[in-house]
């Protein structure tokens, strides 16, 4: 089990040149959540190194079984096909017309069941949060349902229903994940390694004040 084991130093493993491969769409990023240009390289110019080496990462993490398929869920413009191979996108509503989305569709029951095991990772970064507290446990176990190895999850607090204060979740979702039927592969809370709670707050909704991997038990999939 990985805790918390980014820094902005460390190398990516399965995309080793993946640090030049970001400078080539450095400027072509931005999140359609504002009407400005809003790139990784303005987030990293201003110190905000949270904003998406972190993230790159993590999904790197999900390649280690060389999957032939990653769906991401909720994907908006799907950019992570940029640099990452096998990615398959899909959104209710994707952010733009220049969206790289695969198909539309919603994430709910139905489309878990119906989709069993269909991928072999998964990620969802800030998409699946917008639902009561209680339902935490449940929507994870909707996502775990559609893929065979790993899923990478980051969640917006803020986001979350019906939530208790957001100082009192990082233990309640400890607890949450450590009795789930899941493995953790990894867990992240960047405040616990430095980074200010008023930078989460700032940039939350690409980051997630949450970044965890999951894997199913019967899978040897670290």
């Amino acid at each position: 089990m990985l805790i918390n084991p980014y820094t902005p130093d460390i190398n990516f493993k399965n995309f080793t040149n993946l640090d030049v491969d970001i400078l080539k769409y450095y400027d072509r990023l931005f999140d359609t959540a504002v009407d400005f240009d809003f790139t990784p390289r303005y987030r990293l110019e201003l110190g905000l190194k949270i904003g998406f080496r972190d993230i790159f990462y993590y999904i790197d993490l999900l390649y280690n079984n060389n999957p032939e398929s990653v769906i991401d869920v909720g994907c908006g413009e799907c950019i992570w096909k940029n640099w990452f191979p096998n990615i398959i996108g899909f959104d209710p509503y994707p952010s733009s017309a220049w969206s790289k989305a695969d198909f539309v569709d919603f994430f709910d029951e139905d489309f878990s069941i119906g989709h069993a095991q269909w991928y072999d990772c998964g990620m969802a970064l800030n998409s699946l949060h917008f639902i009561d507290w209680d339902f935490v446990p449940k929507q994870i176990d909707l996502a775990m349902n559609i893929v065979k190895q790993q899923f990478l999850f980051t969640f917006n607090f803020n986001q979350i229903k019906n939530k208790p204060n957001v100082p009192e979740l990082i233990p309640l979702f400890d607890n949450m994940l450590k009795s789930s039927n899941y493995e953790i592969v990894l867990v992240d809370y960047p405040v616990q390694r430095g980074v200010l709670q008023r930078q989460i707050d700032d940039s939350a909704f690409i980051n997630g004040h949450v970044r965890f991997i999951l894997s199913h038990k019967n899978k040897d999939a670290k």
